[in-house]
């Protein structure tokens, strides 16, 4: 069963307004940076969290944990490097380095917390945080059309391959998500968010114990 406290989704609604603005600017930053300007001239390359919505991204991301925001176009052909399928790697691997970064910073703020004897409260915003950008990551690293697992797909399969599948991107991306929000991938992802936080902790345990002797 889902959880709908208020307190949940209050932080989700913030997740909205700061990691996910954060996370699509990582990425069209990259673009930039490589030579795309086509975020510059979209008004994407900015914080601000109203030019990176979506509806259902929103709604999915309060509610449940999971969810997406709307990607700035990138144009591969317009990057300086010569190899512009890592160059859009590079680009589709910016927004969830951001959130594991983001995590990262949690799992810390978690610890010290705990050596500093905060609240309760405290420790349960910050670990919720931890696990929504862990979620975050882990859920658009998938293999989904329009993810960034996807666009990393994507830079590995033949390209006659791409053309016959084009037409049925949208239907793939609906049904791989319903597949992830309802069915046993949903655990799979909780499971490796787990490890992941379990890891990240430890690295910020051992950080603070050189502090807290």
């Amino acid at each position: 069963m889902y959880d709908f406290s208020i307190m949940r989704i209050a932080i989700g609604a913030l997740m909205v307004f700061t990691v996910f603005p954060v996370r699509q600017y990582a990425r069209n930053w990259m673009a930039v940076k490589l030579g795309d300007d086509t975020p510059e001239k979209e008004g994407k390359l900015t914080l601000n969290p109203f030019a990176h919505a979506d509806l259902f991204g929103i709604i999915f991301m309060i509610l449940i944990g999971f969810g997406w925001g709307r990607s700035a176009t990138i144009n591969p052909s317009n990057f300086k490097c010569k190899n512009k399928k890592l160059g859009m790697l590079a680009v589709s691997f910016a927004g969830p380095v951001s959130n594991l970064l983001f995590a990262f910073i949690m799992s810390f703020l978690y610890v010290l917390a705990g050596y500093l004897r905060w609240g309760h409260t405290a420790l349960q915003i910050i670990s919720y945080i931890m696990i929504l950008n862990l979620n975050l990551a882990l859920f658009l690293l998938l293999p989904v059309p329009g993810f960034d697992g996807g666009d990393i797909l994507m830079q590995f399969l033949p390209a006659k391959f791409l053309w016959k599948i084009a037409p049925y991107l949208r239907y793939i991306s609906l049904g791989l998500i319903l597949l992830i929000l309802f069915g046993p991938l949903r655990g799979v992802i909780g499971i490796a968010v787990q490890y992941v936080a379990y890891f990240l902790l430890n690295i910020s345990d051992l950080i603070c114990s050189l502090f807290f002797r």
